[in-house]
């Protein structure tokens, strides 16, 4: 199985910024590629082949060039990496899915608890992209040729306690090893690679 991993939002736009920690100050462009590198090598060892890619290597910013990026790789399955800002006392992990996939429910639903376990903070599941053009990230989902799903681990933009977990777990390296292991094991779970 062929996995496609971008960093959320571009280094034009990069999308929210780490609240607190040791990371305070990175937007999520910036943070995510902190950590995919060791993510991608992690699934390697799990027996994936991963490329990494960015919305800028299909020539732009928008969700839209995150499709068109993971559809470039030839990948099985996307995955893009971000993390949430709201008001400073929503917390959780949460993984966006395509509304109409059954499947793609399953897995954002495992991903998402597992990951939740990982950092410690509230699971808020799996949440379905596709019913409004105007939802978060909708035609990365809509032009995507795989399964496609942006995982937001915490609101490490607006949630000090979660921005110093998710920042101190990447730091020393465990995030990028134990999430490899969660990804590997959700997609041997519900797809069976």
């Amino acid at each position: 199985m062929k996995l496609a991993l971008l960093p959320g939002h571009a280094r034009e736009k990069e999308g929210a910024t780490c609240c607190a920690g040791c990371y305070a100050g990175f937007g999520e462009w910036a943070l995510a590629r902190a950590y995919l590198p060791s993510l991608a090598e992690s699934l390697r060892e799990r027996g994936l082949s991963v490329q990494l890619t960015q919305r800028a290597d299909a020539g732009g910013t928008s969700p839209r060039y995150s499709a068109r990026a993971a559809n470039a790789t030839g990948a099985d399955i996307a995955l893009e990496w971000h993390f949430n800002s709201a008001a400073p006392a929503t917390q959780g992990c949460e993984v966006l899915y395509w509304h109409k996939s059954a499947t793609g429910k399953r897995f954002a639903s495992l991903l998402s608890e597992r990951l939740a376990d990982l950092l410690g903070v509230p699971n808020r599941g799996a949440k379905p992209i596709g019913a409004a053009p105007d939802e978060r990230g909708y035609s990365a989902f809509r032009e995507s040729r795989m399964p496609f799903f942006m995982v937001e681990p915490c609101f490490a933009g607006s949630n000090p306690r979660e921005a110093e977990l998710f920042g101190n777990l990447i730091k020393s390296g465990c995030f990028a090893r134990a999430a490899g292991n969660i990804v590997a094991d959700a997609l041997g779970i519900v797809y069976g690679y």
